[in-house]
């Protein structure tokens, strides 16, 4: 479980290929698995943002310095160690961090079933009821505005917003 203090040094977990579908977990996995769904839980809807820091650091989100989870986030649930979120950063109420997808095999020439990382960067701003996709890296000091899905990184110091397309506007003059 990484804490804190080394954010700096996290490794970065690669992509990874998954099976389809909904394949037998061991038992060591099924049991970490109802643990994550249980932290899970009550991190999602507790009071105190500290508290809930904590809850997900134990299922072994990564958790910089400063750090702001918002009430009814819901950060994915079956890797929960793919997602980085790093000193001062703002994940806002009833946003969702999501690091998988894993379709039925009959998707299998369509979609590829993997596990790709989430990096919430320093400084960065989620608004409310933003879905992340697998993937995604939100830069240094970026904001993303409410309702977005964000599908593609966002680089340094720009803001998304949608008005009919997703626009990127440049913020550094203005920090």
């Amino acid at each position: 479980m990484a804490t804190s203090s080394d954010s700096k040094r996290w490794i970065m977990r690669e992509v990874k290929k998954i099976p389809y579908g909904h394949p037998k977990r061991t038992p060591g996995k099924f049991m970490r698995k109802v643990f994550n769904t249980i932290l899970s839980r009550w991190a999602y809807s507790c009071s105190s943002n500290s508290l809930r820091i904590w809850l997900h650091r134990m299922r072994g989100c990564h958790i910089g310095k400063g750090v702001y989870i918002g009430r009814y986030c819901f950060l994915d649930n079956m890797y929960p160690e793919y997602i980085y979120i790093y000193d001062g950063a703002s994940v806002n109420a009833e946003s969702m961090l999501l690091t998988h997808f894993n379709p039925f095999p009959t998707y299998q020439k369509v979609f590829a079933a993997e596990v790709r990382p989430v990096v919430i960067d320093e400084n960065a701003i989620v608004a409310v009821r933003c879905t992340i996709m697998p993937g995604v890296r939100v830069g240094k000091f970026a904001v993303i505005s409410a309702g977005m899905t964000v599908e593609k990184s966002v680089d340094d110091y720009m803001m998304c917003t949608v008005k009919q397309e997703m626009k990127q506007i440049s913020i550094k003059a203005l920090i």
